[in-house]
């Protein structure tokens, strides 16, 4: 049995400033499932560069702006 390894990135989290703003939204933003200063796991990079796929607090992934996170 080959067992491999696979590197993760790990980002975190430097801004809960909303980023997402629509009529009839009572919450705007979209950073409901992170915590300020918190390590996420982060799964690639998408929206030409523009978000990070991470695994929020949810245990969900989502797309996050890059802005909102720095590399550990």
């Amino acid at each position: 049995m080959t067992i491999s390894w696979q590197p993760t990135t790990m980002v975190q989290c430097i801004s809960l400033r909303p980023w997402l703003d629509y009529p009839g939204c009572d919450e705007p933003g979209g950073c409901h499932d992170l915590t300020l200063g918190k390590i996420y796991e982060m799964l690639g990079v998408e929206g030409k560069g523009a978000f990070y796929r991470i695994i929020d607090d949810s245990g969900e992934d989502y797309l996050y702006p890059v802005s909102h996170f720095r590399m550990i």
